[in-house]
């Protein structure tokens, strides 16, 4: 086990630097001038010079690649615009001239509504998903199943855009069962907090959940035929006993997988999720950062993202050799 956590872990490492040396490119890659975009639409070509000089973009990108990985590991001081200094601790993800506040500031300040988010989602995703599919599996070729079958296909197909703005005016404005979706600190108000949250967390988790009743009634159904699992009835334990014992385990590392995986994404930022129901958070703070041409903010948010998904798969991996010990051989 120890062999198969530390080959997981230098891989994470890799793919994060890879991510990051991308991320970095697209701070050169994109068609904008972040030394533009810092003295402001104003500046002659004089003053524009003078402020990428001190921004220090006139030196080679692998000298500023490596500043950039070392302000990650130990911070850095950066350049303003008036050539003042600007500390940044670790880990430093840059500074946004649009927001004037280093990155990672940004960030934090927005992550506990992201993180509200994609908690109660997540919550949606695995009560609803799993608790479909595995009924689903249960009452196979029934009108349940059928039932379930097209509801998941509902969810599968329908935008997040779209269900937002149709559940947004039904709920909300039209018969005002819900208040008007927005992020309350938990710590100011749980009942606004959570009434605020309500409509978000089931618009993501329904689209989501869709993904995961289909993937738990397919796994299901497999284990369902296993020899272990007729051994168990045929020692008489009762059909919902042996499912929920034996068939569920089996049936739950692909599972754990892709909620490894979905969880990254959601703590990385539910860009639509956000943009739509006005929640500022880092999915919000990205999508406004292209929009301004931010730069500095777009490769942070892009760095934040890759490093919640990679921790996150890492971590279902780790559950899944648990659950699975033959996975530690591969």
């Amino acid at each position: 086990m120890t062999g198969y956590v530390l080959r997981r872990a230098l891989q994470a490492v890799a793919v994060l630097l890879a991510i990051t040396a991308t991320a970095f490119g697209l701070f050169f890659a994109a068609p904008s001038d972040p030394a533009l975009i810092a003295c402001g639409p104003k500046c002659d070509t004089g003053q524009v010079e003078a402020v990428r000089h001190s921004m220090g973009l006139d030196r080679p990108v692998a000298a500023q690649f490596g500043d950039y990985l070392g302000g990650l590991v130990a911070g850095r001081t950066i350049t303003d615009v008036d050539g003042s200094p600007i500390d940044c601790p670790a880990p430093c993800l840059g500074y946004s001239y649009a927001l004037h506040q280093p990155v990672l500031d940004a960030i934090t300040d927005r992550f506990p509504a992201t993180l509200s988010l994609a908690a109660g989602a997540l919550v949606v995703i695995v009560v609803l998903g799993v608790g479909v599919g595995f009924t689903a599996a249960l009452r196979r070729g029934t009108r349940t199943d059928r039932l379930l079958s097209g509801f998941t296909l509902l969810g599968a197909s329908v935008q997040i855009y779209f269900l937002g703005y149709v559940l947004q005016y039904l709920l909300v404005y039209a018969t005002g069962a819900l208040p008007v979706p927005g992020y309350t600190p938990f710590g100011s108000s749980p009942g606004a907090w959570a009434a605020g949250l309500a409509l978000p967390w089931l618009v993501l988790g329904f689209v989501n959940a869709a993904v995961f009743a289909r993937l738990s009634r397919a796994q299901m159904l497999e284990s369902m035929h296993e020899g272990y699992v007729r051994t168990a009835r045929a020692r008489g334990l009762s059909t919902l006993r042996a499912h929920l014992k034996y068939t569920a385990r089996g049936a739950g590392a692909p599972l754990v997988q892709l909620l490894g995986l979905e969880a990254g994404a959601l703590f990385g930022g539910a860009f639509i999720t956000e943009t739509v129901f006005g929640i500022d958070g880092i999915g919000k703070l990205a999508v406004d950062s292209v929009v301004q041409n931010d730069l500095p903010t777009v490769v942070g948010t892009v760095l934040l993202a890759a490093f919640f998904v990679v921790v996150f798969v890492a971590l279902a991996d780790l559950l899944v050799a648990r659950l699975d010990p033959r996975v530690r051989l591969v």
